[in-house]
């Protein structure tokens, strides 16, 4: 059997926690995914390291090894989401794997601990009866300090798994290092996106270059549960807000949203990104994409837990609700009154945040002096970006590409050559006569 690590940190299992590469010793860096190897938690035979990781931060690292583990089995992996049991009571499930196979589904809900001291049989229990709450069958419970015999002892009959940090080393260390052309929890592509991103509303978009690009870009689909209540003037007012918002992963900006029930909040509202809600996050493999395209991967630069913070920041100043009321003097009713309610951090309730690599197509399109972008959502076909929409010298809805200069017209500001019926924009256009004029394009202009 293999030993553990003299220091017991996941960076030394010789594995990236974030993506589960395997590692040369020495490494700073994944050179996979980019994530930094530099945290580092001591072990307890040896002195603790000036180190500025938070027990917290230790926490989610350890989550996200688990589920890069789940990830490499081929199970639909999230992270830190909150289920509601059927007492309408929400639990919080740190890593919930989910895969389907031909007799059913199987769902795992593991809880993860990163302590120094072992787990005592109270706190299996607690995780027992979540599951039961749940309805969720088999769980797996692991903690980086152990657990207690009377722990061992109940877990065996009450059939959850028990993983200590020796365990999670020796699974982890089976794990095969990931294809780089692989990707977890990635939205699929709609095949007629290519199709739809070239502007063929411009009569002759085919004068114009093509170049594709496709790139996969983290987003948070983070669902909320606001409920707030105030006292106004011995009144009792609730504020009530219900929906999805998008955060770019990268950014970490609200970029979509979308409210189901209750007051609508002053957030992007664009709803291209909130199209992707309903459908299912895939693992998906560079031979399953268009062939002929420059793929990239961005990775994220906001975690999880800083998307939830973001989504109560918001919700916070973009949430109000205007009460109006009256005072009564002398059995007369005063001009009314109005009172700004707003929710406090604390009524916003994440439901769920799940990690989604949505993948953009970008067609950049050119000729002679122009250049024009269009972006849209691959697996929706939705617009994020087109620079094609409008007129270049009013806000109408171009037809044509100038085949002098390649500016995009409408049709007020089009012109078509006498001689060869080129398309010309009227800054390209040559025309002859005052009140019958006929136009001819700059190779066709008549001699005088």
């Amino acid at each position: 059997m293999r030993q553990a690590p003299e220091e017991g940190t996941l960076r030394q299992l010789g594995f990236c926690f974030n993506c589960g590469a395997r590692l040369d010793s020495g490494l700073s860096c994944c050179p996979n995914c980019g994530t930094n190897l530099k945290v580092v938690r001591p072990s307890a035979s040896k002195p603790q390291a000036t180190t500025n990781v938070s027990m917290k931060e230790r926490g989610i690292e350890l989550e996200d090894a688990v589920a890069s583990y789940f990830r490499s089995k081929g199970y639909d992996v999230q992270t830190r989401t909150k289920m509601r049991d059927r007492r309408d009571v929400f639990h919080e499930i740190d890593v919930l794997a989910t895969k389907r196979e031909d007799f059913g589904t199987i769902q795992v809900a593991v809880e993860c601990k990163h302590v120094r001291s072992p787990i005592d049989i109270k706190e299996l229990r607690n995780f027992n009866d979540k599951l039961s709450a749940l309805g969720i069958t088999k769980g797996i419970f692991v903690s980086t300090g152990g657990f207690t015999t009377d722990a061992q002892s109940d877990a065996a009959s009450v059939n959850i798994e028990l993983w200590d940090e020796k365990a999670l080393e020796e699974k982890i260390a089976r794990v095969e290092t990931p294809e780089k052309d692989i990707l977890h929890d990635a939205l699929p592509i709609n095949p007629s996106a290519i199709t739809t991103l070239s502007p063929r509303h411009l009569r002759n978009y085919n004068i114009l270059s093509e170049t594709l690009s496709l790139s996969y870009r983290p987003y948070y689909f983070v669902d909320y549960h606001c409920f707030s209540q105030h006292t106004v003037r011995g009144d009792s007012v609730i504020l009530e807000s219900k929906g999805t918002v998008v955060i770019d992963g990268v950014v970490g900006q609200i970029v979509d949203s979308r409210v189901s029930s209750g007051e609508e909040a002053e957030l992007p509202k664009l709803g291209v990104y909130v199209g992707c809600i309903g459908i299912q996050p895939q693992t998906v493999t560079s031979t399953s994409l268009p062939q002929g395209l420059q793929l990239s991967v961005i990775r994220p630069q906001v975690d999880s837990v800083r998307a939830k913070d973001i989504t109560r920041v918001e919700l916070v100043k973009g949430l109000s609700l205007e009460y109006t009321y009256h005072l009564a003097r002398d059995g007369l009713l005063s001009s009314p009154h109005v009172k700004l309610v707003k929710p406090r951090k604390k009524d916003v309730d994440i439901l769920n945040a799940q990690t989604v690599k949505v993948p953009l197509l970008t067609g950049t399109y050119r000729f002679r002096n122009y250049t024009y972008t269009r972006t849209c959502l691959a697996s929706t076909g939705g617009f994020v970006l087109d620079q094609t929409d409008k007129c270049l010298l009013c806000s109408n809805r171009p037809v044509v590409v100038c085949g002098n200069c390649g500016a995009i017209m409408c049709d007020s500001h089009v012109r078509t050559c006498s001689v060869c019926s080129k398309s010309l924009c009227t800054g390209c256009v040559i025309s002859k006569g005052i009140i019958s004029k006929i136009y001819y394009c700059p190779e066709h202009q008549p001699r005088r």
